[in-house]
């Protein structure tokens, strides 16, 4: 008898294993809270400075990274159960560490990933680094990217596309759009997508009817815990409160709106809170954000803190250069643009409201985020700014392939996640991803970095570079396992209803 799996477990399994098998071993200055957190139990991360730029230290209060914790705190809840056997393997990595490190050179053209690999293994930090970012990724990270494509699948169906459709089509929100790069490692601009998701979601009562209160209230813890994550959250937080005010008075009096809208103020209130004490502790004043702090910089000095009037070539970079733009790495979204009409057409699975509203948090992000000088520096890791505009704008992706014929829907799929899947494997910009590919061979992020690190790690490799093949035949025949399975007929109970 075989072992029946709903379409929504099926979903997540895909997800966090292609996730999984495609980590990379950036350190983000995200990760150094969370290994403060798991190991020495503080969001403090004295021990890392002179790591990474955005490490700094307050005078008599201790170093801190320049963001908001949400994302080192998710990392250090995954890290913490798994923290004794890491601290075993590094036990036995140091043990076994030639005492002369001769072949410990990182063959990359970046100087400073050259720089920060020679500091970090000077530190005897390198093999716990991979460890617990791995571990993070592994327990933390991509399950939580696979639950959100649970979600969006069944975000879909109450919106009226087919259980058939919904699975496609979450697939491709995960693997066709820039989600697939940027789920790679820890990253807070991703949570804020995804708290933006869950709580937009949540607020899709079935059948249509008003949000009840409890629903109100998570919606509103979960999209502000965005706001912890990063002080772009801000944006997610006004127009889904917007949206959700507007929905309510369209179905009540102002006063009753009004009253029940503090449902959802009230959960919104608990994650800020939690940021406001976090920045009483570290900096002194809960109502200065970090970036207040941190030594002056490049761009820090323009407007305030790095914020200033918004810049129109910084405004075009976003949208198109090669090395981050929204476009550049997700030709895909240019659907969601492709019939913008407001009213909505009869056979239209996404109305007025959320079309509104998709468009606005776009166009609010793209502002914000063009005003924000540091965005200037994108370009060292890849698209990310905008992507909280993916989850709604996504929706309206979905509405307009479901209305073009079955064999163009199939090509622009199949070309979306190849060129999604190319920048993932390769992690350069959205051109030189697909030449890497398609003169070289597929790859994988982490065992480049492997093979990059000389012959201190894995000696088999061979010179000309890491094989990804046989890893990737394995996670095929994984999932053709998971896919071959039998759903069953029902499954109202299904992993993906609970998280919707």
């Amino acid at each position: 008898m075989k072992i029946a799996i709903s379409r929504g477990t099926k979903i997540f399994l895909t997800g966090w294993l292609v996730y999984s098998l495609h980590f990379a071993t950036d350190i983000s200055r995200e990760h150094y809270p969370a290994f403060s957190l798991a190991e020495r139990g503080t969001l403090r991360v004295d021990p890392y400075l002179g790591l990474h730029p955005d490490l700094f230290e307050v005078p008599g209060r201790g170093a801190f990274i320049n963001n908001n914790p949400g994302a080192s705190i998710v990392g250090g809840l995954a890290y913490a159960p798994a923290r004794p056997l890491v601290d075993l393997a590094v036990g036995a990595a140091a043990r076994h560490r030639p005492t002369t490190d001769h072949d410990a050179t990182y063959r990359d053209d970046r100087p400073m990933r050259r720089e920060f690999f020679r500091r970090v293994r000077d530190r005897g930090l390198d093999v716990r680094f991979g460890l617990a970012a791995g571990v993070i990724q592994l327990l933390g990270f991509a399950p939580l990217c696979a639950a959100a494509l649970v979600c969006m699948f069944s975000l879909l169906v109450r919106l009226g596309f087919s259980e058939r459709q919904a699975t496609g089509l979450a697939l491709l929100y995960g693997f066709g759009t820039p989600v697939f790069f940027r789920a790679a490692f820890l990253n807070h601009n991703l949570l804020v997508a995804h708290a933006l998701l869950f709580a937009f979601a949540l607020l899709q009562a079935p059948g249509g009817r008003l949000a009840s209160r409890a629903r109100l209230f998570a919606a509103g813890g979960v999209v502000g815990s965005g706001l912890l994550c990063d002080y772009a959250g801000s944006v997610p937080v006004v127009a889904l409160g917007s949206y959700t005010l507007a929905r309510l008075r369209a179905l009540l009096p102002w006063r009753s709106a009004l009253v029940r809208m503090l449902w959802m103020v009230a959960g919104a209130a608990l994650p800020v809170g939690g940021l406001l004490v976090y920045q009483q502790w570290a900096f002194g004043n809960p109502f200065l954000p970090a970036q207040y702090y941190m030594p002056a910089t490049q761009f820090s000095v323009e407007g305030w803190k790095g914020f200033d009037w918004p810049s129109p070539d910084l405004l075009l970079r976003n949208l198109f250069d090669r090395r981050y733009g929204f476009f550049a790495f997700g030709p895909l979204m240019a659907l969601a643009f492709a019939a913008p009409r407001l009213d909505r057409p009869p056979d239209a699975h996404v109305g007025r409201p959320e079309r509104v509203l998709a468009y606005g948090l776009f166009v609010a992000l793209l502002v914000f985020t063009s005003a924000n000088q540091f965005d200037r520096l994108q370009w060292i890791t890849g698209f990310r700014m905008l992507a909280p505009a993916l989850p709604l704008l996504f929706l309206l992706v979905a509405d307009s392939l479901v209305r073009l014929p079955r064999r163009l829907v199939l090509a622009i799929a199949g070309l979306a996640v190849f060129h999604s899947w190319c920048i993932a494997m390769v992690r350069a910009d959205a051109i030189e991803s697909v030449r890497v590919v398609l003169t070289q061979g597929p790859r994988l992020p982490w065992l480049t970095s492997m093979w990059r690190a000389g012959d201190s790690y894995l000696s088999f490799l061979p010179q000309t570079g890491p094989q990804a093949w046989p890893v990737l035949l394995v996670g095929a025949v994984l999932l053709a396992w998971v896919w071959t399975r039998p759903t069953p007929a029902r499954a109202r109970g299904h992993l993906g209803s609970g998280l919707c």
